[in-house]
C-alpha cells in the first residue's frame, strides 16, 4: 500500500531534479492529452449522432391503423380501420407513467395560405394534434408564444402553431414575435397563431399544427376515396389515407427504452382491442435501436483506433518514468543503504519508487487531461466553424477515470523495475557506494 510519508519523500526527491521531472512528466502529459482528446472527440460526436437520431424521430413507437391493401403490389384503401381517440391518448399514456410522452395525430394534409388578403396561395402540411408537444418534437420546442393548451387540442378553435420557416415567410422584414399579433389566413379563415417552433434544418414544407377537430377547417376537401377492388372491375390505385386515420406516437425516455416502451404499448392495444394486433388492423412499429447500436460501434471502433496511437504517446512517457527512476536508485544507492540498515525493508523501498513513479504519472495526466479537453473543444469550435456541423466536445466520467486509471497504470508498470533493483540492493554494498 502506497502510504502518505513514501508520496512525501517521493515529492522531496522529484523537487530535487526538477529539469529531468519535468521532462519525464512530459511524455506523460503529452499521452494523457492524446487519450483524453481523443475520447472527448469520440464522445462528443457520440452525442452528436444521438441528437440527430432522437431529431429524426427514431426513439418514438407508433401505433398506426392499417388503411391500405397491398393487391399485387399497388394499394388499395381499406373499408375499414381503428380510429383513436382522445380516450385511447389519455389510456395509453396513463399505462406508459410520466416517462413516456404520448401524442395522437393525423397524417399532415395540405391547406391553402395567403401572406396578405387578396395574395397568392400557398401550400401548408397541415396536422391535428392532440397530446405532448414532447412526444411530437422531441428535443426541438416554441421558441416564440406556446404550444396549444389541453383545452385548445380537445376543442375545435381556429388556433395554430407555425413552423419556423412558416413564421419568417409571414413575418417578412419584421420579428417573429409579430406573427402572434397577426390572424393566419389559412383555407380563406383567420387562424390565431399561438406559436412559433424551433428552427430545423432542412425544413422544406410550411408546417401547421392545429386542434384534431379542426383540422377540415383547415385543409382542402378531399375527394371520396375509390372502394375496394371488386373481381372483373377495373384497376384502382389507392389515394392519399382517409381524413379520419389518425396515428399514435410514443417517444421514449432514450433511445435505449424504445423496445421496453413497445412492449407496453403492445400490452395496452392488446388489453384494449385484441382485434387490433391479431387481425392486423393496426401495427406497432419502432426504429432507432439497431441505428444506435451501429453508431455506438464506430464510436468504439473510432476511439479503440485513434486511443492506441495515444497508447504509444503514454508509452514513451512511461518509458521516461523508468528512466528518470533508474537514475535516481544509481544516485540514491547510498541512501537506499542507510534507510535499509536503519530498518527499513523490501517493501518500504519498494512503496517509495511506486509512490514518485505514481506522483509523476497523476501529475502529468492530470494536466494532460486539460490539455487535451482543451484541444478537442478547439478543434470541435473548427469544426463546427468549417463545416456548421452542431459537434461539440464532450467530457464524461468514463473518460476520466480511464485517463486516471490508465497513468497509473503506466505509472506502476514502468516504475516496478527500479523499485525492485533498489529494494535488492545489499545495506552493505549500498552503503560502500560512492
Amino acid at each position: 500500500m502506497i502510504s502518505l510519508p513514501s508520496v512525501q519523500v517521493g515529492l522531496q526527491t522529484l523537487r530535487a531534479n526538477p529539469v529531468r521531472t519535468l521532462l519525464s512528466t512530459l511524455g506523460i502529459v503529452m499521452g494523457a492529452a492524446s487519450l483524453v482528446g481523443v475520447l472527448s472527440a469520440g464522445d462528443g460526436a457520440a452525442q452528436m449522432a444521438r441528437r440527430q437520431i432522437e431529431r429524426l424521430g427514431m426513439q418514438v413507437v407508433m401505433v398506426a391503423p392499417r388503411t391500405m391493401d397491398i393487391v399485387d403490389g399497388l394499394p388499395f384503401p381499406r373499408s375499414g380501420f381503428p380510429v383513436f381517440s382522445i380516450a385511447n391518448t389519455k389510456a395509453l399514456a396513463a399505462h406508459l407513467g410520466p416517462t413516456s410522452a404520448v401524442v395522437l395525430m393525423t397524417p399532415a394534409s395540405t391547406g391553402s395560405f395567403v401572406t396578405a388578403a387578396g395574395g397568392t396561395p400557398r401550400a401548408a402540411a397541415v396536422t391535428g394534434v392532440y397530446g405532448s408537444s414532447q412526444a411530437l418534437f422531441g428535443g426541438a420546442g416554441v421558441t416564440q408564444g406556446r404550444f396549444l393548451t389541453e383545452a385548445e387540442m380537445a376543442g375545435d378553435g381556429t388556433v395554430a402553431v407555425i413552423a419556423h420557416n412558416l413564421a419568417k415567410e409571414l413575418a417578412g422584414s419584421s420579428s417573429l414575435v409579430s406573427v402572434l399579433a397577426t390572424p393566419l389566413l389559412l383555407q380563406g379563415r383567420p387562424w390565431t397563431v399561438v406559436g412559433v417552433l424551433d428552427e430545423a434544418a432542412d425544413q422544406r414544407a410550411f408546417g401547421v399544427f392545429v386542434p384534431l377537430d379542426s383540422l377540415p377547417l383547415a385543409t382542402m376537401p378531399r375527394s371520396t376515396l375509390p372502394p375496394p377492388p371488386t373481381p372483373g372491375g377495373p384497376v384502382l390505385r389507392g389515394g392519399p389515407p382517409p381524413a379520419n386515420a389518425r396515428n399514435l406516437l410514443v417517444r421514449a425516455p432514450q433511445v435505449e427504452d424504445v423496445l421496453s416502451v413497445k412492449a407496453k404499448v403492445e400490452a395496452w392495444a392488446d388489453a384494449t382491442d385484441p382485434h387490433w394486433r391479431k387481425d392486423q388492423q393496426a401495427t406497432i412499429v419502432s426504429q432507432g435501436t439497431e441505428r444506435l447500436q451501429q453508431i455506438g460501434q464506430a464510436m468504439l471502433v473510432f476511439k479503440l483506433l485513434l486511443g492506441s496511437f495515444a497508447a504509444i504517446s503514454l508509452l514513451v512517457g512511461g518509458i521516461g518514468i523508468m528512466n528518470v527512476l533508474l537514475a535516481a536508485v544509481a544516485e540514491r544507492t547510498r541512501e537506499i543503504g542507510v534507510r535499509k540498515a536503519a530498518g527499513a525493508t523490501r517493501r518500504d523501498i519498494v512503496v517509495q519508487f511506486l509512490s514518485e513513479s505514481v506522483t509523476i504519472s497523476l501529475a502529468g495526466s492530470t494536466l494532460g487531461g486539460i490539455v487535451g479537453f482543451l484541444a478537442a473543444v478547439g478543434i470541435s469550435a473548427f469544426i463546427r466553424w468549417q463545416t456548421g456541423t452542431p459537434f461539440y466536445a464532450a467530457f464524461t466520467w468514463p473518460t476520466f477515470v480511464v485517463a486516471m486509471g490508465t497513468a497509473i497504470a503506466v505509472g506502476l508498470i514502468f516504475g516496478v523495475y527500479p523499485a525492485l533493483k533498489a529494494a535488492r540492493l545489499s545495506p552493505v554494498d549500498a552503503m560502500r557506494y560512492e
